[in-house]
């Protein structure tokens, strides 16, 4: 009898391990339990604080195997200047990770910041970064995160994008804080909401992030006027030091050779890429997300293999969309309000595109409507749903060779001297070096 009492003791205890249910209350708890495997992990409802975490252990580390954790209506306030590292990390394998809401939060009750002069003057109490960091980083492998909520704040500086510097070299110095950072293979997210409000990337890829899936994701940061930066006039702020100037990217000194006066005419972002892949040859598919208001909007081109489909990207300042090597769109759309639509960086080629580009009233810049760097794509453009707008002084510029461009927008076509054996059927007019390349007119536009 003693025996038989000992075994089902063994059993209660060790029963969890093997695929039992566990609740928790606490932060605390959290961890301990998600550093098991086989469980499914229910977190009760409510408001915690990072900071209830011991000082040396302010993290969240997934670091079991094929858990089921459900975090829903549990929201985590982390005070920027708590943690200097990335706070949740997923290292293990094979995990779900339902719901739950991060905030990063200011000290001083801020949460949209204006005053950007008073922001980055209190860089300790407000601008704390990351180091470059996450703050997520999925680094195991077949992991899903469904329905998270991230909000991303405490960059240094903040409020003037990329102008400064966005690497080592750099202007003052930089202090980044970006959202979600993939390194494993086959990881998942689905329905993210991502508020960056920080320099930085919203989710990006390294390593070996390959056959990654972003799904009915939303990714949104923060634009700014340029001529904005002029108001700031005190000797401390940033852009009076540098002499409302910013320098080449080969040389971020103030006032550097090559350094030029920052635009007043145009707008750009306060954040980095919205979706963004950093050389590697894994692949990616990107479906059903919008991303607006980033740097770059879906940016793929130092990928391997790659797919985009029932994605809006709007309000970016660089570009909406770039590829890799045959990468290929689908019924996509963007707008070129404050950048090109795509541009083609780095001249890859082999793609195959469908997107609707969207009216941009409000553009801004000196940029092109598309940029068609590379060799033999075969693109289709379809007109957006609202006003015509008609912009003479952008086009759709083909700059490559072989391509196969269908153009049912009233936007002109570009091709540029030496451009050849490209196949141009556009209902707007098409100029350049006609010679060289096969154009057809199509007698109305497109839906």
């Amino acid at each position: 009898m003693l025996i038989l009492r000992f075994l089902v003791a063994i059993t209660l205890v060790v029963l969890p391990a093997l695929g039992g249910s566990i609740h928790v209350s606490s932060l605390t708890e959290l961890n301990e339990a998600i550093s098991k495997s086989g469980n499914t992990i229910r977190m009760k409802p409510g408001r915690y604080d990072l900071e209830q975490l011991p000082r040396k252990e302010r993290k969240l580390e997934f670091s079991g195997s094929d858990n089921t954790v459900d975090l829903s209506g549990v929201y985590v306030n982390v005070t920027v200047g708590l943690v200097d590292r990335s706070y949740i990390e997923v290292t293990g394998n094979d995990n779900t990770i339902i719901g739950g809401e991060f905030e990063d939060t200011y000290r001083n009750g801020v949460t949209f910041v204006e005053d950007f002069s008073a922001y980055n003057k209190d860089r300790r109490n407000l601008a704390a970064g990351l180091r470059g960091e996450a703050v997520m980083d999925v680094d195991g492998d077949g992991n899903l995160v469904k329905g998270l909520k991230l909000t991303v704040r405490g960059s240094w500086p903040y409020g003037y994008g990329s102008f400064f510097g966005i690497g080592a070299p750099s202007t003052f110095g930089l202090n980044k804080r970006c959202g979600i950072l993939i390194r494993g293979v086959g990881n998942t997210l689905d329905g993210i909401e991502l508020q960056q409000r920080a320099f930085g990337h919203g989710i990006y890829m390294q390593g070996k992030a390959d056959k990654t899936v972003i799904k009915n994701c939303h990714v949104e940061g923060r634009v700014r006027k340029t001529g904005d930066l002029y108001e700031e006039t005190d000797p401390e702020d940033l852009p009076k030091r540098a002499g409302y100037r910013f320098p080449n990217r080969d040389d971020f000194r103030i006032q550097s050779p090559g350094s030029y006066p920052i635009p007043k005419d145009r707008v750009h972002s306060l954040c980095e890429d919205g979706i963004r892949m950093y050389n590697i040859r894994g692949s990616i598919t990107v479906e059903n997300c919008t991303v607006t208001k980033m740097r770059g909007g879906i940016r793929l081109y130092l990928g391997g293999p790659a797919t985009v489909k029932d994605c809006t990207v709007t309000f970016c300042e660089y570009t909406g969309y770039n590829l890799p090597s045959k990468g290929q769109v689908e019924n996509s759309s963007g707008d070129f309000a404050f950048g090109p639509l795509t541009d083609y960086r780095g001249g890859r080629g082999g793609s195959r595109a469908e997107w609707t580009i969207l009216p941009s009233p409000r553009a801004s810049g000196s940029h092109n409507i598309m940029d068609i760097l590379g060799n033999k794509h075969h693109i289709t453009l379809n007109r957006g749903r609202g006003p015509i707008v008609r912009d003479e002084e952008r086009a759709i510029v083909i700059t490559g060779d072989d391509s196969t461009i269908i153009n049912h927008t009233e936007y002109k076509v570009v091709l540029e001297e030496g451009a050849s054996g490209n196949q141009v059927t556009s209902y707007g007019p098409v100029s350049g070096d006609l010679g060289k390349n096969t154009v057809k007119k199509l007698d109305s536009p497109g839906p």
